[in-house]
This record gives structure tokens, sequence and C-alpha cells, in this order.
């Protein structure tokens, strides 16, 4: 008679706790499928704006402007100029600045 008792308990302690890993395991599928959802939903959105960009992208061609007037080209060289110089300036900083924290951490340049 207490083997049934202790037979008894066992098994409805193995179907609690089978119920209990079951339990966690649905809600764990739920959690993922939610996540599944919400990521399906963001790359929609990021595919649309990739096509989207790409449609711009397409429809700006560059081409040289073979009649442009002689003021044109030097406003363009001048802004080119200007890029250039503004470049340089942004890489002397940052090397600049690259120098300053070696320098402080005891590098010997």
């Amino acid at each position: 008679m207490i083997w049934l008792a202790v037979w008894t308990v066992l098994v409805l302690g193995a179907c609690a706790v089978l119920f209990l890993i079951a339990r966690h395991l649905w809600r764990g599928f739920k959690a993922l499928m939610e996540q599944a959802r919400h990521s399906a939903e963001v790359m929609e959105r990021l595919n649309d704006a990739v096509a989207e960009l790409e449609a711009q992208a397409r429809s700006r061609t560059f081409s040289p402007h073979l009649a442009a007037t002689a003021s044109q080209r030097e406003e363009w060289r001048h802004a080119r100029a200007a890029n250039v110089a503004a470049r340089a300036e942004r890489v002397r900083e940052r090397r600049s600045r690259t120098l300053d924290r070696w320098r402080a951490i005891g590098m010997p340049l």
C-alpha cells in the first residue's frame, strides 16, 4: 500500500514537472514567434527603403556637362579645391588627436 502512494506521488510530481516545462517552452515559443513577426515587419520596411533608395540612385545619373561655361567650370574647380582642403584639414586634425592620445599614454612619438 505504501508503494502505491510513493508511485502516485512520483507520477504526479513528474506530471507537474512536465507541465511546468511544457508551459515554459510554450511561452518561449510564443515570444520567439512574436519576435519573428516583428523582425519580418522590420525587414519588409527595410526592403522598401532599400528599393526606394536604389530607385533614387538609378534616376540620378551623372553625366559631364559638356556645354558648361568657363565660369561654371571655374566655380566647380573652386568647390572641388575647397572640398579637398576641408578633407585635408580633417585628416590633419584626426592625426593630431591620435598623436596626442599616443603621447598621453606615454608613447615616445
